[in-house]
């Protein structure tokens, strides 16, 4: 349940991946934020990555909080809120519209009813919305999907999907309070010349979906109901094979209320010890990686000399000795294996294209971002 507190604060939660849109993230929240002190309300912007030691690829999120001229923005710490509490969810990355998200389970988690969703993509928003009830949607949601390609207004991506943020959320941000905000961050003629097209050339979509059209909402259903008939985790301390249990649980949890309830406190922990760690060659039942994939590795039997390589070179263990095999939980579309695969045999396929069959232009690579942005 969202406090009260927090409620009346707007949210805008920005989806992006690490190393890949970090800067990109942080100059939407920062700008927005910015926009919000520009219009006189208080602002705060911070960012949460996934509990990973790992930060190339790892989803991440960055919030933009407005209050207001009589609304402090107050926040106990930099808080991963809980509740339906989002005005606006944006997203930098496509390929997280098919994947669990940074901290959460599904993309809309905590999305208020009216909330608008802003997508980098080359996919009309009628197509973003099948991925969305298909994937990231579990609730009644009446709001608004924006699609824009960003990179079509400005070669840095922040500023194309700025303006289609702008638009998606006139009704809190006007675009010049953002106008303002980016000539008090001295940002260039070209970068605002970008906002304002992408404003004046976005469209979004009016939607409304229905908890029961989407497919998460049938599987949360029964796995909420599988859930509260858990016993609450002991408040002594555990045993390694509790912990591995509860571990697991969390990783599987079906909301993001859920997984905050299953992780270990420090009450819990065994004397002298962090946590339990894996056995040799185990894999992390408590922490699967797919979600930072953008690309996945696709494996062609006929050119596959089983040479073992890929299982060799393989920096996360994904992929299996006996009958090469990628364990998808586990494999962060590093590329590692297609490179050092002598014949060829396995090629990048984005994640919209191999789950849907969909050609995804709008994408930003690792090269590319150390080129543009000089990581």
């Amino acid at each position: 349940m969202v406090s009260p507190e927090l409620e009346a604060l707007t949210w805008i939660a920005v989806h992006g991946r690490g190393v890949i849109s970090t800067a990109q993230a942080s100059q939407i929240a920062l700008t927005l934020s910015q926009a919000g002190v520009c219009a006189g309300r208080e602002a705060y912007y911070y960012m949460r990555y996934d509990d990973s030691p790992e930060r190339v690829q790892m989803p991440l999120i960055y919030y933009a909080v407005l209050g207001g001229p009589r609304i402090e923005v107050i926040l106990p710490e930099e808080v991963e809120p809980v509740g339906r509490i989002f005005d606006a969810i944006a997203v930098l990355d496509s390929s997280m519209l098919v994947s669990s998200t940074s901290q959460r389970a599904l993309l809309l988690d905590g999305a208020k009813e009216d909330a608008s969703l802003i997508v980098n993509t080359s996919l009309a928003p009628d197509a973003v919305l099948k991925l969305v009830k298909k994937y990231g949607c579990a609730q009644d949601w009446e709001g608004e999907i924006a699609a824009v390609r960003a990179r079509k207004y400005h070669p840095n991506p922040s500023f194309g999907m700025i303006g289609a943020i702008t638009r998606a959320m006139e009704h809190e941000i006007t675009i010049d309070d953002v106008v303002d905000a980016l000539e008090a961050l001295e940002k260039a003629g070209d970068a605002v010349e970008a906002v304002r097209r992408a404003y004046e050339e976005t469209e979004p979509l009016r939607v409304s979906v229905k908890a029961a059209d989407c497919a998460p909402w049938k599987l949360k259903s029964k796995a909420i109901e599988s859930y509260r008939r858990l016993p609450q985790p002991p408040l002594a301390p555990w045993d390694r094979e509790t912990y591995m249990g509860l571990k697991a649980r969390a990783a599987e949890a079906p909301t993001y209320e859920f997984r905050y309830a299953s992780m270990p406190r420090w009450e819990v922990l065994a004397p002298g010890l962090i946590e339990f760690g894996n056995r040799p060659s185990e894999r992390n039942a408590g922490f699967k990686t797919s979600m930072s994939r953008t690309f996945r590795p696709v494996i062609d039997r006929g050119l596959c000399t089983d040479c073992k390589l890929c299982h060799i070179f393989c920096p996360d263990g994904a992929i299996d000795f006996g009958a090469i095999k990628v364990e998808y939980d586990y494999c962060t579309g590093c590329g590692i294996c297609a490179g050092v695969c002598g014949p060829k045999a396995i090629s990048m396929v984005h994640e919209l294209k191999a789950l849907e069959g969909l050609d995804e232009e709008e994408v930003l690579t690792i090269r590319e971002a150390l080129i543009e942005y000089a990581y």
